[in-house]
């Protein structure tokens, strides 16, 4: 557990100190000695009423004392916080201003403004560290030092860029050192800001310092470096945000090297630089976070964006072209995120959110890899494959995290199926029903989530409340998705295959009604057999419909034979399920499997 803030003491003092004085209350009162010539039993009453009455008002001046601690915090911010900042803010205004007026007066030279800037940099720290020591001084303490690394930063840069009083070898030399010193003081204070303003004057630094030429080698390793001290302060303090802030400078150098200076002979050594990262991170990760007690948003956004910036990274090493090399990459990524997720999982103990942010990482690049690798029409096969087998393993072997991540990919194949509904015949192709380039990806989704369906109704003891419900959404995307390609089949059938009818909407609209129908009575038949309550509802659904549509539709808009086609098979079947109903209730209302 890491040490406490100053403003988490101030308030942990602020409760005891009126705890303390309640406390001293009750005893004065309980002191109190009844009078001499009192009986004994009105002493007692007395004394039940003195406690009763002392209770009362305890309890009565509570809300009056957390109102008095609320404004006494609210005060104890203002006045040792950001009344101090706004202070050394405005010193910082003045010495700037300061520096203008002795440069357009010259009354200081170049040099001379470098070093007043150093010393009183110097000088911040010095009594920063000194009233640190002081009592009720820590947090003022650590406002002068923030101030005293702003000075210094800005004094460096001064003789670099604008003075030209010292080479870039030195200069980074002396912004390093104070980013040092920051992170020191900021561990020994326990300070968070003065980590934030160091790492910010770290990240800045290769900016600033630019000279225009390209050395990458130099770059990478002042900023693994960078990121190393980051995060071996983060092993002593619990400020997981550090590492998020530390990871975006990361990437925000990287990218303006990319931009600036990258060329394919230097391809090998960026891709070593960016996994180099990748892996700092994951190791801090997995090291550092995996057990603890809470868990941040941070931790989060550290985990996919180490996978971002690596791909992106790589793809645009490639030259943002869909290369053999990129499209193995991204199946080996999604590879290494599975199985970050599956070591989290056994180091956690149990099912924690970072395991679910590595699996649903994982799920991403599966589907990048994916749209990259194949050709469009195998997309929706090769994502409705994954999705069962990630799906089906994860029931067999009780991943909840992995579970999430089939149903994520459940929704990217459902969005695809969408777009591949529509049947766009090239020149001179004929349809064919089931024999047709929708057919096979469409078909192969359904059948992806019925092994979904099946693997999450055969495990349904593991599932938690909201997965019990996320099956139910399945079972029913699952049948409205089947019914949907088999009208699509039919549909496009009569209007695209057969020839030499002047009628062919008349077709049409009886086979959708007997398909429905069909479908119906199949899906009530099913639900009958195996007790399965939801079934039966949906066939009974669909059945009313399919009744809807011929009595409302088919009566008035089809000719005497479509009509006379779709009444007697719709009768049939509603008499077949009728009789599997009466047949079979004592099974259905008895035994029944909800």
């Amino acid at each position: 557990m890491g040490m406490r803030t100053e403003e988490e003491r101030d308030q942990c003092i602020d409760m005891l100190i009126a705890r303390v004085q309640e406390l001293e209350d009750e005893v004065l009162r309980l002191k109190k000695q009844p009078d001499a010539g009192a009986p004994a039993v009105s002493t007692l009453k007395d004394e039940h009423a003195q406690t009763t009455g002392a209770t009362s008002i305890s309890q009565s001046q509570r809300p009056k004392s957390s109102r008095t601690s609320s404004s006494a915090n609210l005060e104890n911010v203002i006045g040792t916080r950001w009344i101090g900042t706004i202070g050394i803010v405005a010193v910082i205004l003045g010495v700037a201003f300061f520096l203008k007026y002795s440069f357009d007066n010259n009354l200081i030279g170049e040099a001379g403004r470098v070093m007043l800037g150093i010393v009183g940099g110097i000088a911040f720290l010095a009594t920063g560290e000194y009233l640190q020591k002081q009592k009720n001084l820590g947090r003022y303490a650590q406002v002068l030092s923030g101030g005293g690394l702003a000075v210094l930063y800005l004094s460096f840069y001064a003789a670099f860029t604008l003075f030209h009083l010292i080479p870039a070898f030195l200069a980074a030399t002396g912004m390093v050192a104070v980013t040092t010193v920051g992170m020191t003081l900021s561990h020994r204070y326990s300070a968070y800001a003065l980590a934030l303003v160091a790492l910010a004057g770290g990240i800045l630094t290769p900016v600033v310092l630019s000279t225009g030429e390209n050395q990458p080698l130099l770059l990478f390793s002042y900023t693994l470096l960078l990121d190393a001290g980051t995060l071996i302060l983060l092993r002593f303090r619990q400020w997981p945000s550090l590492a998020a802030v530390s990871l975006f400078g990361t990437a925000l150098l990287y990218a303006l090297w990319h931009e600036a200076y990258y060329t394919v002979d230097q391809q090998t050594m960026a891709f070593v630089a960016v996994m180099v990262f990748f892996v700092a991170y994951n190791l801090y990760i997995q090291l550092f976070r995996i057990r603890k007690d809470s868990e941040s948003t941070a931790d989060h956004l550290v985990i996919f964006g180490s996978g971002l910036l690596f791909f992106m990274a790589v793809f645009a090493q490639q030259e943002f072209a869909y290369t053999w090399p990129l499209r193995f990459f991204a199946l080996m990524l999604a590879g290494i995120e599975i199985g970050l997720a599956i070591f989290a999982s056994h180091r956690s103990g149990g099912t924690r959110m970072v395991v679910v942010s590595y699996t649903a990482l994982s799920v991403v690049m599966t589907v990048i890899a994916t749209f990259i690798s194949l050709e469009q029409r195998w997309v929706l096969a090769a994502l409705s494959t994954e999705m069962a087998v990630l799906g089906w393993w994860a029931f067999r072997l009780n991943l909840p995290a992995f579970r999430w991540g089939a149903y994520l990919l459940a929704l990217v194949v459902l969005l695809r199926f969408a777009h591949e509904a529509a049947f766009h015949a090239g020149p001179f192709e004929q349809f064919i029903p089931v024999f047709n380039k929708r057919f096979p990806g469409c078909a192969t989704a359904i059948a992806a989530f019925y092994v979904l369906l099946y693997a999450g109704s055969r495990n349904r003891n593991i599932l938690s409340v909201n997965e019990k419900s996320v099956n139910a959404i399945i079972f029913f995307i699952t049948q409205a998705l089947s019914l949907l390609l088999i009208s699509l089949e039919a549909h496009d059938f009569f209007y695209l295959a057969v020839t030499g009818t002047d009628s062919p909407v008349y077709a049409c609209q009886m086979s959708l009604s007997v398909l429905w129908a069909l479908y119906a009575s199949f899906l009530t038949g099913i639900g009958i057999a195996r007790r399965i309550r939801r079934a039966r509802i949906l066939g009974i659904v669909i059945l009313g419909v399919a009744v809807l549509k011929v009595f409302l539709m088919d009566l008035s808009f089809l000719e005497p034979v479509y009509r006379i086609i779709s009444f007697i098979i719709l009768g049939v079947l509603l008499l077949a399920v009728s009789y599997g109903y009466n047949r079979f209730r004592h099974i259905i209302f008895g035994e029944d499997q909800s």
